[in-house]
């Protein structure tokens, strides 16, 4: 009987070093992979298409070891491996779209308008407080025009102390979503981000390096990209969720696939509680389920075990924030709190 026992568990110690060392390959080609899908933009462009099947035979190669390792690996494993190739895959994706202005911005279901993809910065008048730097589009805030003119790409970078409202991009708008932004946020301070409107269907939002910053949006049509953020709160809604690289943050989120940290620490997740009149018709132009939200089903990639990750954990019922003053503050050059508000907010949502 012994002889038995013993003989399972050293199959069992077996399997575990296997899945191990497996595990510690699978990180480093992965790494490797990463780095140089990074690198791509340093690269001539006649090359990319090369480098691009070259990556992609390389994660093909990584997904069949995957599969042969598989009746080793357990269930938690395997399921790791997978999402991870999946998201290499989607990178992957990106960086060409990226290296491919021409099909960036393709729409097939609308008839493209203009002939040539232009970038203008819009021209009105700056609002500013003593305590509130108010950014409006004319401060000269990039904004993208693709060619299809119901389309623009918002990029909002290096601000401090601001209060941002989609609604300074509108103009002349004739049925509710009828505008689709992508949002690309980066490098912003003690803001608050109010990205919620009726009129707006955003495709995508990419965020880097916040830090003591609210952002408020509706719900997004495809998905979320967060990278070096900091100390901030985020109410978002999305198909995918993605944050790398952040620490001490609160999400409330509404996502129909499983969420994904990656080298976080100390976050927060909350159910989505966004309240506009609007938000199902939000919902339904996003493709968004509104019955349908995975965000305490986080997929945490720097932790193997069964047992529940400590990178993360949910909001208690209790401490659930509910209230968005943002949202309902149309006219900032009024509103001399919102900084006041904004660090409220964030002491009561953040932990240590």
């Amino acid at each position: 009987m012994s002889s038995s026992k013993d003989q399972e568990q050293a199959i069992k110690q077996s399997k575990e070093a296997f899945a191990y060392k497996f595990w510690q390959e699978f990180q480093e080609e992965r790494g490797a992979i990463q780095k140089s899908m990074n690198e791509l933009s340093q690269k001539p462009r006649s090359s990319i298409p090369l480098l691009c099947e070259g990556l992609l035979q390389r994660i093909s190669e990584l997904e069949k070891k995957t599969t042969d390792a598989s009746r080793f690996l357990p269930s938690y494993d395997q399921r790791q491996s997978i999402l991870q190739i999946r998201v290499l895959i989607e990178d992957l994706n990106t960086k060409k779209a990226e290296l491919a202005p021409k099909s960036k911005f393709s729409f097939k279901s609308r008839k493209a308008t203009g002939s040539t993809e232009k970038s203008m910065t819009v021209e009105s008048n700056k609002i500013v407080n003593s305590d509130l730097d108010v950014v409006t589009p004319n401060n000269e805030i990039p904004i993208t025009n693709s060619l299809n003119q119901n389309f623009q790409t918002v990029t909002l970078n290096y601000r401090q102390n601001c209060y941002i409202n989609v609604n300074s991009y509108l103009t002349n708008l004739e049925e509710p979503g009828e505008k689709v932004m992508d949002f690309q946020i980066s490098n912003l301070d003690h803001c608050a981000v109010n990205l919620v409107s009726s009129n707006v269907t955003i495709g995508a939002i990419h965020i880097k390096g916040l830090k003591d910053t609210i952002i408020m949006s509706g719900p997004v049509k495809s998905s979320i990209l967060i990278h070096d953020c900091e100390r901030c709160v985020f109410l978002i809604g999305c198909h995918q969720f993605r944050m790398h690289t952040s620490r001490q943050m609160t999400i409330y989120l509404h996502t129909t696939s499983h969420p994904i940290i990656e080298d976080c620490h100390n976050i927060l997740f909350a159910p989505y509680t966004l309240s506009v009149p609007s938000l199902g018709n939000m919902f339904e132009a996003a493709k968004l389920d509104p019955t349908n939200n995975k965000y305490d089903k986080v997929e945490d990639f720097n932790w193997l075990r069964q047992q529940a990750s400590p990178n993360w954990q949910t909001v208690l019922e209790n401490k659930i924030f509910k209230d968005w003053p943002f949202l309902h503050v149309d006219d900032p050059k009024d509103e001399e709190t919102v900084l006041n508000v904004l660090n409220e907010i964030l002491g009561s949502q953040l932990t240590s």
